[in-house]
């Protein structure tokens, strides 16, 4: 199988991210985010307001202000900017285990053995620009063989979502300017001044002249584009629920001695989930090839899962998706996910979760189903990422393995819309001891919150600046309810201070 990389450029990253810290300014003025060269303080980032005003990165801040009067300028802060796009490299771990960082604004994602979880490649695009956007972000993103093709796509195609097919690496890039190279402005000019516009042109220049007259940065640039060189990509470390690697004497490359190494890894995992009263919901299987290449396997479970034999079985039925190269010298098997696991699902029990269907129970036929690639029949509901829980599911086509865990619980009875209660009865903490419910006034003896749910502004005008901070309450009789005040008590923007019940555990 040939190596599928996808970058990801989030054109709109830093001021999107000025927003979210700073959710009571408007999204609809202008915004840029400068930095200092100098003496002098240029603009590394605007929101799209001050694009179409004619404001651009690069410029100076004092030229862009006799353009917009009325602009808004704040230091940009690349530490946190940074911080923020590692965090979203770890949550992009639900489309490929292997992700890397593409700084300021950008991402790589190896999805080799990876789309078929979503249908095909470009479903996978949909999938990743419309999660991407729930959580507020403007994506382009290309998918091809190599990590340079894919970069230059993603900001320089003609479409926001760009498939490259195997063997059409050359045709897609031919006539994108020689910028999508990753030149420096030096190098780009020179390149211009001769009449070396486009990446075809570069082509057709002899690599002894073209080295020989601009040094040998631009043929390797082009070499990392076109396959020709191998371009290493730093690929970032998970945090697993546990890991177990095996260093092998002798490389292997054979289907046999591949799928004995996956036994004793599965055996070895499944004794130390059982131990922990864990079972695997996300299990990524990465061989180490002797020419540094990563090849990496990634299947999902229906529930928690500590026995090995159906670890096993799922692992084998994708080693034909593994390219050995000239051998694996390593393989590592990390639980990314684990849930507890209760005592009658332990060692694989589905007893009175799942009626058998055959020899196998639901849960069993169901990931096998989903991690077999080309199947798109089976679906779940799962979260959409919007922060208020009426618009918390959609009908997806990816496992449920594949989404994070809220660190906070939801109820099990959701009401739509929510119900509307008087005012409780608040402590010193601003939780509720007592509210009216349904005619009947009942005492809370314990409250776990607040929960804070900030509206989706980038999606809503009318929800710019709105918050829900939740509450789940306990009464005397051992109900569990889930209050939330809309808006956050203090700031009259935020919400009029009205009170709900949104479910009920």
């Amino acid at each position: 199988m040939s190596r599928r990389l996808l970058s990801l450029w989030l054109p709109q990253w830093r001021t999107t991210l000025w927003q979210k810290r700073h959710p009571q300014g408007d999204p609809a003025l202008p915004l840029v985010l400068y930095g200092r060269e100098g003496q002098s303080r240029k603009i590394v980032a605007a929101n799209e307001a001050a694009l179409r005003r004619g404001v651009q990165p690069g410029q100076f801040l004092a030229m862009a202000r006799s353009l917009v009067p009325d602009l808004q300028a704040e230091a940009v802060s690349p530490g946190q900017d940074l911080k923020a796009l590692h965090k979203l490299a770890e949550w992009c771990r639900c489309f490929s285990p292997l992700v890397a960082v593409d700084p300021p604004d950008g991402l790589w994602v190896d999805t080799t053995g990876c789309a078929h979880l979503f249908g095909d490649e470009q479903a996978m695009l949909e999938a990743v620009k419309n999660r991407l956007a729930e959580r507020g972000h403007t994506v382009r993103a290309a998918l091809a063989e190599t990590a340079g093709a894919a970069h230059a796509l993603a900001r320089y195609g003609q479409k926001a979502l760009n498939v490259v097919t195997q063997g059409e690496t050359a045709q897609a890039l031919a006539f994108l300017p020689v910028e999508a190279l990753r030149l420096d402005a030096e190098e780009r000019d020179r390149l211009r001044t001769l009449g070396i516009t486009r990446i075809a042109d570069l082509c057709e220049v002899p690599r002894a002249a073209l080295t020989r007259r601009f040094g040998t940065q631009p043929a390797r640039q082009l070499d990392f584009a076109l396959g020709r060189q191998k371009e290493p990509l730093r690929f970032e470390q998970p945090v697993v629920a546990l890991q177990v690697t095996r260093h092998l004497v002798e490389p292997i490359g054979t289907a046999e001695n591949i799928a004995h190494v996956m036994q004793v890894l599965t055996e070895e995992a499944a004794a130390l989930l059982q131990q922990k009263g864990l079972g695997a919901r996300r299990v990524d299987l990465f061989c180490q090839r002797v020419d540094e290449g990563v090849q990496a396997i990634r299947i999902g479970t229906s529930e928690p899962v500590n026995d090995p034999s159906r670890l096993l079985l799922l692992l084998q039925e994708r080693i034909e998706t593994i390219d050995p190269g000239f051998g694996i010298e390593s393989m590592s098997l990390q639980v990314e996910l684990a849930e507890r696991q209760a005592s009658a699902m332990a060692g694989g029990d589905l007893a009175g979760l799942s009626q058998e269907v055959g020899k196998e129970g639901l849960g069993v036929l169901a990931e096998r189903l989903r991690n077999r690639p080309g199947l798109q029949g089976v679906y779940y509901l799962g979260e959409t990422h919007a922060p208020f829980p009426e618009r918390g599911q959609q009908r997806l086509a990816v496992p449920s393995s594949l989404r994070g865990v809220s660190l906070w619980p939801r109820p099990t009875r959701l009401f739509a819309p929510p119900r509307p209660i008087a005012l409780p009865e608040l402590g010193e903490d601003d939780s509720p001891h007592r509210f009216v419910w349904q005619g009947r006034a009942l005492s809370v003896c314990g409250a776990d919150g607040p929960e804070r749910l900030h509206g989706a502004w980038w999606q809503q005008a009318d929800q710019a600046g709105a918050i829900r901070d939740y509450w789940i309450v306990e009464i005397e009789s051992g109900e569990r309810f889930w209050l939330f005040r809309q808006g956050d008590g203090v700031h009259r923007w935020s919400g009029d201070g009205a009170w709900f019940v949104h479910g009920m555990f």
